[in-house]
């Protein structure tokens, strides 16, 4: 007859026909042969004690095991309504998006592509380059982004005589001492999430070697160690293309490239108004939130960065209490484009729509566009996290416009991007969504055509 098992249990056996037990103090999960280790014979009837204490163990583990089994089932659920759970993240995101997106656009005007490429540049966690001449409000337009994500922020401006202190923080006068060579990165761009820097293009060699590895591995190079960096997106602006093959890797990790123009007549007219009323606070920022030019806080409801042709809505501004809630965080980024790529299908079709659009840049182009594997694969992503954005799982035909602004080495080439992607468009969707874009179209037209304060503040990504 043999006892329970215990912490402290005993096993009855008879020498010299005396019914002893052997007590052992030991763990269930640590009893080995090795362990078991003979303490006493005592007569049978004095191990009854240890039975009954044997069962109060055994009573408490099965209480535990039953609450594990509960646990496992409640994450089980969790689990089945987890598309529920993402859908709700997906609508809090949408909204974010939006508030981000009417209130950057306060005091601009015909910069709402802009706009949109850098937010989704940001939840993508790529980075953006925006060219064009001087007084385009480049400049404006990066310095936004960190009044309305919640992030440590660096901005620098570039000459060539710019030294990497600048960039990555003075050397330590103490590791100095002590023959490190190791620089204080407090404030600087290597402890940055969100980086804005003007005239990237004038970086020199120096500067180069370590900005190249921190924009596209994140990892900075301090010393005898090679640190991570919280680096999300970097914003870099510049009045000229790069010149000279040392610039071209540095051209290249910019998955978003944004030619900034001067504004059209009918949006020199409109801003001219607004400045010349008074609405403006001198900065070219409004003092309200609602306040604005024209219809440049309302959201296209159709996309969060689709093509923008949706009714307009103009979201309410939150209040002083809820405007922490309303920003985005660097968890939002985060969880945005894991969820993307966890949860956005890319078809076949389009699939084989972005090799052929490369098999047309470089092979039929002229000049030929060279398109990197690494790029066509960002890309690929850029699509899925813009389609997870706008609520859907899965990327349609549409998305593929946002390569009109991946894809191209000259501003012009942006241009036979779109023209190429239209087409695609038209022969996958026939003449009926064409009319519809066209008609959409010529009702934007019509609008700005209104002029004044209540003329159109530029398109979408077409």
């Amino acid at each position: 007859m043999l006892a329970s098992k215990s912490y402290r249990f005993s096993k009855p056996f008879r020498k010299n026909n005396s019914l002893c037990a052997l007590q052992v103090d030991q763990p269930f999960s640590l009893i080995g042969k090795k362990q078991i280790k003979k303490v006493s014979h005592v007569p049978y009837a004095l191990s009854q004690q240890a039975s009954n204490q044997a069962l109060e163990v055994i009573r408490n583990e099965s209480t535990q095991i039953l609450q594990g089994l509960q646990s496992t089932i409640v994450s089980r659920n969790e689990a089945v309504e987890r598309p529920e759970a993402v859908k709700q993240i997906q609508q809090n995101l949408k909204d974010k998006l939006k508030y981000s997106i009417a209130n950057l656009q306060k005091g601009l005007v015909e910069r709402d592509t802009e706009v949109r490429l850098l937010l989704l540049a940001t939840v993508a966690g790529e980075h953006i380059l925006l060219i064009g001449p001087p007084g385009t409000a480049k400049s404006e337009v990066g310095r936004r982004l960190s009044r309305f994500v919640k992030c440590n922020y660096f901005e620098r401006l570039l000459t060539r005589f710019s030294v990497p202190e600048e960039l990555f923080g003075p050397l330590s006068m103490r590791a100095l001492e002590e023959d490190r060579y190791v620089r204080q990165t407090r404030g600087y761009l290597p402890e940055a999430e969100v980086a804005f820097i003007d005239e990237i293009f004038k970086a020199n060699s120096a500067i180069l070697n370590s900005l190249l590895t921190l924009l596209n591995e994140r990892l900075f190079d301090n010393g005898s160690s090679r640190d991570k960096v919280p680096l999300v997106t970097l914003v870099g602006a510049s009045n000229e293309l790069p010149e000279g093959e040392e610039l071209e890797a540095l051209f290249d990790r910019f998955l978003l490239r944004r030619r900034v123009s001067q504004v059209t007549p009918a949006g020199l007219s409109q801003m001219l108004s607004y400045f010349g009323n008074g609405v403006s606070n001198g900065s070219g920022i409004s003092n309200h939130v609602n306040n604005g030019i024209g219809n440049n806080n309302e959201v296209k409801e159709s996309s969060g960065f689709g093509l923008g042709l949706g009714r307009s809505i103009s979201p309410s501004s939150p209040s002083s209490s809820n405007l922490a809630q309303a920003k985005l965080s660097l968890h939002d980024v985060r969880e945005c484009r894991r969820q993307a790529l966890k949860t956005v299908r890319v078809p076949e079709s389009i699939l084989q729509s972005i090799v052929d659009l490369r098999d047309f840049l470089q092979t039929k182009l002229e000049p030929p566009v060279y398109v990197s594997d690494r790029r066509v694969l960002k890309a690929m992503q850029l699509l899925q996290v813009a389609a997870f954005c706008d609520n859907r799982s899965e990327v349609n035909a549409f998305d593929l416009l946002i390569l009109q602004h991946v894809f191209w080495r000259q501003p012009d080439q942006a241009a036979a991007v779109a023209e190429w992607l239209t087409s695609q468009l038209t022969v996958d969707f026939g003449a009926k969504q064409i009319q519809f874009l066209l008609s959409a179209l010529f009702a934007r037209v019509c609008k700005v055509g209104g002029g004044g304060v209540g003329g159109g503040g530029g398109g979408g990504l077409t």
